[in-house]
């Protein structure tokens, strides 16, 4: 099942690997969450602005990130459950 966030979060940590940079731990409200070293990025043109969605998992559950660079806002978009 699906939960729809859509709610600004915090990148409190990264990690990298061949040459890119990847959320590893986040913090929303009281909670934080450290993921998985095997993240998925896509990059996304939108006009003349640059999005990067990541495709993360902290080994329970899966969740979807927005990161737009120039304004530097993280977006937690949904959460999916792995089980």
């Amino acid at each position: 099942m699906t939960h729809v966030l859509n709610q600004q979060i915090d990148v409190t940590a990264y990690y990298f690997t061949k040459g890119k940079t990847f959320p590893r731990r986040i913090q929303f409200g009281e909670q934080e969450l450290t993921f998985i070293e095997s993240g998925l990025r896509c990059l996304v043109n939108k006009g003349q602005d640059l999005i990067e969605i990541f495709n993360m998992s902290d080994g329970r559950d899966q969740y979807t990130i927005r990161h737009e660079p120039l304004s530097r806002h993280w977006i937690l978009l949904n959460k999916r459950s792995l089980a």
